[in-house]
C-alpha cells in the first residue's frame, strides 16, 4: 500500500464534498485521461490567478512585470457568472492566488457565491494585509489560508519579501484569527520556499512554524513559468539557486529532514533534489496530470492548465466561453493528447502541482492505458 499523506500538501476536510470530488475525479480521468473526450463535468480544482497586483516587491517573484502582459479585465458580475459556472462544473476546490489576492476588490464576493454550495476554498497570501482582511476571511468561511513565511528568522523573511515588520504583522494576523475562528476554519498552513539561505535549516524554521500555524510545508524555489509569477530573470535568481556541486549536501538535508519526521516522509518532499538537479529524468518517471484536472484562470482571463510550459497557451479567455467549454475546447484536447501520451517532457513541482506525484504512486494509475477511439 503506497503511503499518502496529504496533511502538508492539501489540508482539505474529510466531508461529503470530498465524496463527490471523488465522482468527479473518476468522471474526468476516464473520460479526458483514458479517453481523450469531452467531459460534462469540469476540472477538479480551479487556481484562480485574480490580481498580479502586490503590496511587495519579493525577492523571487516577477508578478510586477507580469501585470503589464495580464492587467485585470475580469469585472465583478463577469466574476460572479465565473463563480456560478464553477459550481455547475462539479469543481471541487478553488484557490485563489496572485500577486497579493487581499487586494482584488471581488474577491469576498465571489467566495461568498462559492461557499452558499460548499466548495472548498482557500487563499494564498504574503500576510500584509492578512489583520485588515481577517474578520472578512471568517465571515466569508474560507476554509484555509495559505501564508508565505520563508525563514524562522524575523529579519531574514522581512528581507527576501522587502518588507520590514511583516514577520511580526503575520504572527499578529495569525494570532487573532486563531482566536476568532469557530473550530479550525480557517486552517491557517504555513508554506516555506526552500532555497539555498534556508535549506540548513528547515528543522528549526518547522519547529518554530508549528507553534504558529496549523499546518506547515515546504515547497521548493522555481523559476522558468512562462506565464506565472516565478519566471524571475535566472541572473536574479542566483542567490537562492543551488550549484551542481551541492547536490549530495542538499539530498543529505532532504534524507534527513523525511527520514526525522514522518509527516513529511512522503515522494514529493523526498523528491525536491531530484526536481533541482535531475528535472529531465523526474520528467520521465512522473507523469503530468494537470489538463486531466484543474484549469488556471489569469487576471486578465486567459485560461491555461500549464503556466510553464511555452508549448501549452491558452485555451481562450473566459470573458468569452465558459468553464465548461474551456475545459473541452480543441486546444485542450490538444494538450491533453500530447500530455496523456507522456510526451510533454516536463513535470511541474509547485504545491498546487503535487496531484502529479501522489496520483504517479497509487497503484496501476501509471500503466492506465489512453486510449485511442476515433
Amino acid at each position: 500500500m503506497v503511503k499518502m499523506n496529504f496533511k502538508r500538501i492539501f489540508p482539505v476536510p474529510v466531508n461529503m464534498s470530498l465524496a463527490r470530488a471523488f465522482i468527479t475525479f473518476v468522471y474526468s480521468i476516464v473520460l479526458t485521461r483514458v479517453l481523450n473526450r469531452p467531459s460534462k463535468r469540469g476540472p477538479l480544482f480551479v487556481t484562480w490567478l485574480v490580481t498580479y497586483d502586490c503590496n511587495m516587491y519579493c525577492k523571487f517573484c516577477s508578478t510586477h512585470g507580469l501585470k503589464k502582459r495580464f492587467p485585470e479585465q475580469v469585472g465583478a458580475e463577469r466574476a460572479k457568472e465565473i463563480a456560478r459556472q464553477i459550481i455547475d462544473a462539479k469543481t471541487y476546490s478553488v484557490g485563489f492566488t496572485g500577486g497579493e489576492v487581499l487586494l482584488w476588490p471581488h474577491l469576498f464576493d465571489v467566495i461568498k457565491i462559492l461557499k452558499e454550495r460548499n466548495v472548498i476554498v482557500y487563499i494564498v497570501t504574503n500576510g500584509l494585509l492578512l489583520r485588515e482582511k481577517s474578520d472578512e476571511i471568517i465571515k466569508n468561511k474560507v476554509d484555509y489560508i495559505v501564508v508565505s513565511i520563508d525563514s524562522d528568522k524575523p529579519d531574514e523573511h522581512d528581507s527576501i519579501r522587502n518588507s520590514p515588520g511583516l514577520y511580526e504583522k503575520l504572527e499578529n494576523a495569525i494570532k487573532y484569527i486563531k482566536s476568532k475562528r469557530k473550530g479550525r476554519r480557517p486552517l491557517i498552513k504555513s508554506t516555506t520556499v526552500v532555497h539555498k539561505g534556508n535549506i540548513h535549516r528547515l528543522g528549526s524554521i518547522d519547529a518554530r512554524l508549528k507553534s504558529l500555524a496549523d499546518v506547515t510545508s515546504f515547497q521548493p524555489i522555481v523559476g522558468g513559468y512562462i506565464y506565472g509569477p516565478h519566471n524571475k530573470e535566472a541572473e536574479a535568481m542566483e542567490q537562492f539557486m543551488f550549484r551542481p556541486d551541492e547536490q549530495k549536501n542538499v539530498e543529505n538535508i532532504f534524507d534527513r529532514l523525511t527520514g526525522k519526521n514522518s509527516e513529511f516522509n512522503n515522494d514529493y518532499f523526498r523528491l525536491i533534489p531530484r526536481y533541482w538537479f535531475n528535472k529531465e529524468q523526474l520528467a520521465r518517471e512522473v507523469r503530468c496530470w494537470s489538463p486531466f484536472l484543474r484549469l488556471q484562470i489569469l487576471p486578465n482571463g486567459d485560461v491555461f492548465h500549464c503556466t510553464a510550459n511555452i508549448n501549452y497557451p491558452s485555451m481562450g479567455n473566459i470573458n468569452n466561453l465558459s468553464i465548461r467549454q474551456l475545459w473541452n475546447s480543441p486546444e485542450m484536447i490538444r494538450q491533453r493528447e500530447e500530455i496523456r501520451l507522456h510526451k510533454n517532457n516536463c513535470i511541474c513541482w509547485a504545491q498546487d502541482t503535487s496531484f502529479n506525484i501522489l496520483l504517479n504512486r497509487v497503484p496501476c494509475f501509471k500503466m492506465m492505458p489512453s486510449l485511442d477511439l476515433k
